[in-house]
Formats: structure tokens, sequence, C-alpha cells
């Protein structure tokens, strides 16, 4: 494939998940790394070198500026997501903005406005929805396997050490475990079901005024329910389980290293059946996925409605919390 035939991207930031999103861009067939910004000199050498990336922008809005520059991908603090995916459209580029987009559904709404008006792609990066692992899960829910859908339960989780200094434990920035790690199981509960929840009830343990460690349940009407646990207090872990009414299906591990098989677990009355999926890097798949959507003319692969219910679910769990009682998502 031609350079002419690739995206050319642009990195806003140096934040940690760049270990592995830029990784995955640059081994998609469809795209090319061509210049990441970062406010902080020292940090930016370090990226730009690490990644041998060859243009250092010193600001956001001279990468923006840039017109070699495709599309850029927004790893910023959430509380930063939606500005900075907006002045990228409005820039003329395509945004891929790591989740979650915003943490009010208006201002999905506002990039939604921004991004047809300037005729470009935004999406929210959830990687994991373009592993062939959900895939395969998604085909054996469809064949009936296990029969309607009742219940599905997950588990998000990881540590962190909330005596150092964290973006996550800022509430300016958008932090909070729901908006983190929930913001994950309430995406796969909404895709699996393929309906939006009517009501949410959540209670969290809290550190320094937000939410670290959450139980939530969703109830998606006629007997389906979401149960979720996740927190930034206990050991790693993204699984999840569909009960149905003939059996269960089940993922050990969503958040999949590149060079790991992947397993999705049928249990029926008449035993167990694994399915193995060869290695796949989901941010790979997704940086191919959104770059093809841009050199076709899109669609984006996930719309951005589907990320304003996402946001509406999420701030329902926190007025949850807050209210210490269950609450109609709006």
């Amino acid at each position: 494939m031609s350079d002419k035939q690739k995206v050319r991207w642009g990195i806003l930031g140096a934040a940690r998940i760049n270990r592995r999103m830029i990784p995955g861009l640059q081994e998609a067939d469809n795209a090319e790394v061509v210049a990441i910004a970062s406010r902080d000199e020292a940090k930016g050498r370090e990226a730009a070198a690490k990644w041998n990336i060859p243009t250092l922008y010193a600001s956001y809005e001279a990468l923006l500026a840039d017109p070699q520059i495709d599309a850029v991908y927004v790893p910023l603090p959430n509380s930063l997501h939606v500005e900075w995916a907006i002045r990228a459209v409005q820039a003329g580029k395509h945004a891929l903005s790591e989740k979650p987009l915003a943490i009010r559904p208006e201002d999905v709404t506002r990039l939604a406005e921004a991004a047809r008006q300037a005729g470009r792609l935004a999406m929210e990066g959830f990687m994991y929805r373009f592993h062939p692992q959900q895939a395969r899960v998604r085909e054996l829910l469809a064949a009936g396997e296990i029969g309607p859908a009742q219940v599905i339960r997950g588990t998000y989780a990881f540590v962190i050490d909330p005596s150092k200094p964290n973006i996550r434990l800022d509430p300016a920035q958008g932090g909070g475990a729901t908006w983190d790690v929930g913001s994950y199981g309430i995406n796969l509960v909404r895709w699996m079901f393929g309906t939006e929840p009517q009501r949410v009830w959540a209670e969290a343990t809290r550190t320094n005024g937000l939410d670290t460690a959450v139980a939530a349940v969703l109830d998606f009407g006629d007997g389906r329910r979401a149960v979720l646990d996740y927190g930034m207090s206990y050991g790693r872990r993204s699984f999840y389980e569909i009960l149905g009414t003939k059996g269960t299906l089940s993922v050990e591990n969503m958040w999949q290293e590149p060079d790991v098989p992947a397993q999705v677990y049928l249990r029926k009355d008449s035993g167990l059946t694994t399915f193995e999926i060869e290695p796949q890097n989901h941010f790979r798949l997704q940086a191919e996925a959104f770059s093809r959507a841009i050199l076709e003319g899109g669609p984006s692969p996930y719309p951005l409605e589907d990320s304003l219910l996402n946001t509406r679910v999420c701030t329902a769990v926190l007025r949850s919390i807050e209210a210490h009682q269950s609450v109609s998502v709006e």
C-alpha cells in the first residue's frame, strides 16, 4: 500500500495509553504516525524517539495546523477529550478520541454537529469492539446458542495507588471509576443486549469524593438486567458473562494482549465448548477500521449516537450513586 493510501496520523499528548495505541497505529496497513504534540518538552522528545515519530510539536494547536495530518488521536485527560476532538474536526482533521469521549451528553452532541459541519469523522475509542473475540460472542448469540440473553455480568478493574498523583483521581479532569473502567462495561452490555437500559441502581466506595469502586444494576426491561462491578482498587480484570435461557457465554479477558490467543466459553447442559481466537491487536484493528472509513469516505465504524447514549447511562450511574436510589436513564 502506498503512502497515498494511508491516513497520516498525529497524536495529541504523550499519555500512558500511547504505549498501546501508537504501536497499533504503526502496525496498521493503512495508517502512518507522522507527528506527536506534547506541552511537556521532555515527554514529547522521549515519545517521539521511542516510537520513531518524525515530527514533534510543542503545542496541540501547532499539530492541528499541520496540513500533512489527516487524523488525530486524542488521549488527553477525560475532561479534554471532546474539546480537542471538536478543535480537530474544525481544523479539518478526523478525530479518534480515547474513551470516554465526553462526560456530559450535550458535549457529544456538540462534537457531532461540529463533525457534520466540517465533513469529518469522529469516534470514541472502545478498542475491544474490534477484536474478533467479541464478534464470535455476537455470532453465537445471534445463532441462538444460549437462547435470549437475560443477564449480563461483568467485572472491570485495575489498581492505582491513591497516594500518588493521578488524573483518574482528579474530579476536575473527569476522574472516577465510572468514566474510566465502568464505561467499558456499560458499553458492552448495551451492545450485547442491543437496546438501552431504562433504570440504574448503583452504590460506590469513594476516595476524595470520587467513585473508585462501584456495583451497579442496569434494568433493560422485560426481565433483562446487567450486573456490573468495577473499580480502581482491586485486581486487573475485564470479565463478562452472558446468561441466556439455554446456556451462558463468557469471556475471561476482554482487554486482550496482542500476542495472546483469546477464548470464548460456551456452557450448556451438554457441556463446555471453548472457542479459541488467534492473537490480534485490537488497537491495530480499531486504527485500521477508522482509517478505512476515512479513506472510503465514511461512515464511522461506530456512530457518535452510540457515544451519546453511553454517556447518558454513565451519568445515570453517577446520579444513582449520589441519590442512593434507583434512577431513570435520561
